[in-house]
């Protein structure tokens, strides 16, 4: 059995190149990478980029790669300072290298059931997508299969079409409703490549919306589905998890170079608008929590009365943030968590 693994590896085409970007993830990342290896139906690889990781990351995937061809690893350099470059310089380290006919993202601490690429290329074919993407199934310890998704699931499945504007209005911070941002989706190579779609290697919040946004500009038909084949982990390692400013700063930056690269329509204009102002909003949250957490009370308070929009995110955050302060004589305090998130 693992030579005829070896065999198919190198002899027989890749259907689904798995791009993973990985730092510190030695407690999860086997778990992602196997779940990627028992996909059925399909031929696939795995592209997992190593960024800076100091814990046992590297020695868990030097042995997987030992063991299964089809699992590459590859290092990325952090320059002179040595620290991580961050989860888009190392997906455009995957997407350079990648040989298969689709792109997929998959998370470290993520993983996928049996059937989802088979169904995922099968509904692709079928609706002539070219990003296709799923219903991701939260979860914090044990990944329940059945569990429930993001998305309503409606009929098993159904499907619907994303357009730029849509999928604009899809993300907005602080806004109720699943962000689509979040939805690790499948692309179709030859598209990424006819459009030299790349990732933006400052972002580290919101690079796979970003890069959905690109496609769909160049003109990509998204796809996405009820079926739910994603599992999606939460938790405290997360970065939609624990926002901080300069990485939604970073995030703003590279929107507002997209919106001005190009004239848009009247809808499209107003929908951008509304993105941009929601970051403004998150700015502006996290600033409040940056300076509670640094017993700047009037400044923090200062703030907040600026943006009347964010008083009732910040409740919750500033009161988190006062109890941790309270607390530090028991225990360190760690970061309040801006209270929105995108993939």
């Amino acid at each position: 059995m693992a030579n005829q693994i070896v065999a198919d590896a190198r002899n027989v085409s890749v259907d689904v190149s798995f791009l993973m970007a990985a730092h510190n993830a030695a407690p999860w990342i086997e778990t992602a990478i196997r779940s990627a290896l028992d996909q059925a139906g399909v031929a696939v690889e795995i592209l997992v980029v190593d960024d800076g990781s100091t814990d046992g990351t590297g020695a868990v995937l030097a042995r997987l790669a030992a063991e299964d061809p089809r699992i590459h690893r590859i290092p990325l350099d952090g320059g002179q300072t040595g620290t991580p470059r961050g989860p888009s310089a190392a997906r455009n380290a995957a997407l350079a290298a990648a040989r298969g006919r689709w792109l997929a993202i998959l998370d470290a601490d993520d993983l996928i059931v049996p059937d989802r690429s088979r169904t995922l290329l099968d509904l692709a074919a079928a609706t002539d997508a070219d990003l296709i993407a799923d219903n991701p199934i939260p979860f914090t310890g044990s990944f329940d299969p059945h569990g429930a998704g993001m998305l309503d699931r409606g009929r098993e499945p159904y499907l619907f079409t994303v357009d730029l504007a849509q999928y604009l209005a899809c993300n907005r911070m602080l806004t109720p409703g699943v962000k689509l941002g979040y939805l690790k989706p499948m692309l179709r190579a030859e598209f990424v490549r006819r459009h030299g779609l790349r990732y933006d290697a400052e972002v580290r919040i919101g690079e796979d919306f970003l890069f959905c946004l690109g496609a769909l500009a160049e003109g990509a038909r998204f796809i996405v589905s009820s079926y739910a084949g994603y599992g999606y982990r939460r938790g405290p390692a997360s970065l939609s998890h624990r926002l901080h400013l300069a990485d939604i700063r970073r995030l703003d930056t590279a929107f507002a170079a997209w919106v001005a690269q190009r004239e848009r329509s009247a809808e499209i204009r107003q929908a951008a608008h509304a993105y941009r102002d929601s970051l403004a909003t998150a700015q502006i949250i996290a600033r409040v929590i940056d300076t509670a957490q640094a017993g700047r009370w009037l400044r923090s308070a200062g703030l907040a009365l600026a943006r009347p929009r964010a008083w009732r995110f910040l409740t919750g955050s500033l009161m988190e943030a006062a109890g941790k302060r309270l607390g530090r004589r028991l225990r360190p305090a760690m970061p309040a968590a801006l209270p929105v998130g995108q993939g």
